[in-house]
């Protein structure tokens, strides 16, 4: 584990809170939906009493809103938008967060009037452009819950235009507290000039996601044979991810061990690009594409992995990380700050160097090759994810959120 370098938590105390939730929430197809979700819930069952506003699109109201209909403790308000927002390291169109903004100014005001909080927690770094000066204009003090994109990618890897990247961290600095999943975010927050920086890391649902055999209607499902080593991805599709990264290192590693059988869970603006890729290469015979996959299901993909690869160019702390680890499953990921936080090289997971696709090839034919290697790193990858529990990272949430409802009282 390595050291914190934070403030301290406050002593929790016996008040209950009234905290407005402001970020994605299922079916959100992002990891800050899940996670925010996971927060609000397990606050709401301490007896924080919770209220929501978060993004839904046509499509998805048309199925109704399961997450609020199986949450009838928690206060959800919706706002259309014409699509999600997946890749916050890529600015939206002006006209998007135009409609963003006019949403939540009228909702969120709605919401303070019928009562105010006690303190409002931004779930996602994009909503900091609308709800801090609405809450500082009532002295209702504002976390702000950076998942990781914007600022590991948007702000601090400079893909934002400067002007932008400028912006977004004065809106930053007009919140109480920033919290990051992961040290090495807080720390180059700081050198930032912000020391307002908690890191609270993501939760992993140990009771959910832990080792079990291959599900065998699955492996028919997906026409993988008894035998077959099966590399897994997980994500969004998007740039960031680096999928088409596995396709390339999948030509090579094929031509050595014929037993190889890759599985793409999720979806994403590059679904049709790594399909093409597989095709154009005459490998889509050795690929499945599960595509988006209900959560409740994906302990069962996590265990039919042997590996699960992670090209990423950058990461906050990939949920994907945590969840192939409590599963017990070998994570090989691009040796990046995120992913050097979980995984210790060659006893918690391997590493290999970022956009090097022979190194990966290398690393996943080493790992196929060796079952024994593939079954202890799995075996310490759970023992590192089980301190990562909900009621843990919930709890922390609570000392946060009490923290500044304290100052500010």
């Amino acid at each position: 584990r390595h050291e914190r370098n934070e403030p301290p938590l406050m002593p929790q105390s016996r008040r209950q809170l009234s905290i407005i939730y402001v970020g994605t929430l299922p079916p959100h197809p992002g990891g800050s939906a899940l996670s925010g979700s996971q927060i609000i819930i397990g606050l709401s069952k301490l007896g924080h009493r919770i209220r929501a506003l978060a993004p839904i699109t046509a499509d998805s109201l048309g199925a109704g809103d399961r997450f609020a209909a199986g949450c009838p403790q928690i206060g959800v308000t919706r706002f259309l938008l014409p699509f999600y927002e997946t890749s916050p390291d890529v600015p939206v169109p002006d006209d998007y967060r135009k409609q963003e903004n006019r949403a939540i100014q009228k909702r969120l005001r709605s919401l303070i009037a019928d009562e105010r909080p006690d303190a409002i927690l931004l779930g996602r770094e994009s909503f900091v452009w609308h709800v801090p000066d609405i809450a500082r204009a009532r002295s209702i003090p504002c976390i702000l819950r950076t998942a990781g994109s914007a600022t590991a990618m948007g702000i601090l890897k400079r893909t934002y235009p400067a002007a932008l990247a400028r912006a977004m961290l004065e809106q930053f600095r007009k919140v109480e507290l920033i919290v990051t999943p992961a040290d090495h975010m807080a720390q180059s927050l700081r050198e930032l000039g912000f020391h307002n920086v908690r890191s609270i890391p993501n939760a992993v649902n140990t009771r959910e996601f832990y080792p079990r055999s291959k599900d065998p209607d699955l492996l028919r499902e997906l026409n993988i044979r008894e035998g077959d080593v099966v590399v897994a991805h997980v994500s969004n599709l998007k740039a960031l991810k680096r999928p088409l990264d596995l396709v390339q290192s999948a030509e090579k590693a094929l031509k050595q061990n014929p037993k190889l059988v890759y599985l793409v869970v999720g979806d994403g603006d590059l679904r049709a690009a790594v399909e093409e890729s597989c095709r154009s290469r005459n490998l889509i015979e050795k690929f499945r594409f599960a595509g988006w996959v209900r959560y409740e299901r994906m302990p069962d993909y996590f265990n039919l992995a042997d590996i699960v690869v992670m090209a990423s160019e950058a990461e906050g702390l990939a949920r994907v990380y945590l969840e192939t680890q409590a599963c017990g499953r070998l994570l090989l990921a691009s040796d990046i700050p995120a992913a050097r936080e979980v995984i210790t090289d060659g006893a918690t997971g391997l590493l290999f160097r970022l956009g090097d696709i022979d190194d990966l090839t290398a690393k996943t034919l080493r790992a196929a090759a060796e079952p024994e290697l593939r079954a202890g790193i799995g075996r310490d990858a759970r023992l590192q994810a089980e301190p990562r529990s909900l009621d843990r990272v919930v709890s922390e949430y609570v000392a946060a959120c009490q923290g500044v409802a304290r100052k500010n009282s």
